[in-house]
C-alpha cells in the first residue's frame, strides 16, 4: 500500500552518514536551528549560554526544545530579547507508540499558560524524576556506585533524564564516556534500564494543538514509520523535521519530499545538547530558513483561530 507516492514501511529509513545541514551561501542571520536543548533538560548550558552561542554564531533564530519541559523558556526568550535572536518557544515531548516505539513530538508557539499542557508536563518531569530515582537503584543493586543526589546535582533543577545518570556514571569511572554509559548500562535490556511514563504521540500531537502551537515529528527517521506519520498528520500534525544530525543526505531528501507530498513543514535543527564527552552537535550546525519560522508561527496562529 502506498501513501501518496510514498511506502507505508514500519521500519525507519536508515541514515546514510551524519552530513551536517548548514545553508554557507547565505547569511546566517537568515538560518534557523530549531532544536535545541538547556539545563533545564538534559542539556549542558543553561538557556542564556545557549542563547548567547547562538548569537555568537550570528543565527537568526532558534528554537528551544527541552524534554518534556517548558521551565527554561522566560530565561531564553529574555536572553533572546537581549543578544537580538529570535527565540521560538518550544518543546520536545517524548512519547511511546504501541509497545516500545519512541516517537518525539516537537511544539512550537504554543501557550505555555494553557492549564492541560502545565499539567501533563507537571506529570512527566515527576515520572522522569521516579525513573531516575529507580535506574540509580538498580544501578546500585549491579554493583556502581552512584547516587541519586548527584544525579539530581548533574540535573541543575532542570527534567532529570538518562544522560545524567551517564555523566554521573562517567565521573565515578564507570565508563568513559556518555556513550559508553548508555551502550552498558541504560539502553533497553542493561541493567539500569527503566521505561518511561507512556503517553502516545497521538495524544501528545493534541495536547500541543489544544495549547494553539504547531506539532512537528522530531526526527523520524531514527525510528518512525511512515503509518505512525500518517496518524499524527490525522490529528493535526503540522511538520516533520527533515534536517537532523541522525539524517543522511538520502533520508533528509526523503523527508523532505515526504513534507511536500503532503503540505507540511519541513523543518530542521541540530538537537544540540552542548555535552562534552558523548555523540555531539554543535548550535547552528543543522539549520532550515528563518522562513521556517514564520510558517509554524503561521500554522500555530491558524490552530488558534
Amino acid at each position: 500500500m502506498r501513501q501518496s507516492g510514498f511506502a507505508t514501511t514500519s521500519a525507519p529509513i536508515p541514515a546514510q552518514d551524519s552530513t551536517r545541514f548548514v545553508h554557507k551561501s547565505v547569511n546566517m542571520k537568515d538560518l534557523a536551528d530549531l532544536h535545541i536543548h538547556t539545563t533545564a533538560s538534559d542539556g549542558a548550558w543553561t538557556p542564556t549560554q545557549v542563547v548567547q552561542a547562538a548569537a555568537d554564531k550570528g543565527l537568526g533564530a532558534i528554537a528551544i526544545t527541552d524534554h518534556d519541559t517548558i521551565d527554561g523558556l522566560s530565561e531564553a526568550l529574555e536572553a533572546g530579547r537581549r543578544a537580538g535572536v529570535i527565540v521560538v518557544p518550544g518543546l520536545e515531548i517524548s512519547a511511546i507508540h504501541g509497545a516500545k516505539t519512541e516517537v518525539h513530538v516537537l511544539g512550537y508557539f504554543f501557550d505555555h499558560q494553557y492549564a492541560e499542557l502545565v499539567e501533563q508536563l507537571h506529570i512527566l518531569k515527576n515520572s522522569r524524576e521516579s525513573r531516575g530515582r529507580k535506574i540509580v537503584e538498580q544501578l546500585n543493586e549491579a554493583g556502581v556506585n552512584i547516587t541519586f543526589e548527584r544525579v539530581s546535582e548533574l540535573a541543575q533543577g532542570g527534567a532529570i533524564g538518562r544522560p545524567h545518570v551517564a555523566r554521573a556514571l562517567c565521573e565515578i569511572g564507570a565508563v568513559n564516556s556518555i556513550d559508553a554509559a548508555f551502550g552498558r548500562w541504560l539502553q533497553e535490556g542493561a541493567p539500569g534500564y527503566v521505561p518511561r511514563y507512556k503517553i502516545s504521540p497521538n495524544d501528545a500531537v493534541r495536547l500541543i494543538l489544544n495549547a494553539g502551537g504547531a506539532a512537528v515529528c522530531a526526527h523520524p527517521g531514527k525510528q518512525v514509520g511512515d503509518e505512525i506519520l500518517v496518524e499524527m498528520i490525522d490529528q493535526g500534525m503540522c511538520g516533520v523535521e527533515a534536517r537532523h544530525p541522525d539524517h543522511g543526505p538520502v533520508t533528509t531528501r526523503y523527508y523532505e519530499k515526504f513534507a511536500a507530498k503532503r503540505a507540511l513543514i519541513a523543518t530542521g535543527g541540530s538537537d544540540s545538547h552542548c555535552i562534552q564527552g558523548g555523540k555531539r552537535t554543535d548550535i547552528g550546525s543543522v539549520t532550515v530558513s528563518v522562513d521556517v519560522v514564520d510558517q509554524l508561527k503561521e500554522a500555530a496562529a491558524q490552530r488558534r483561530k
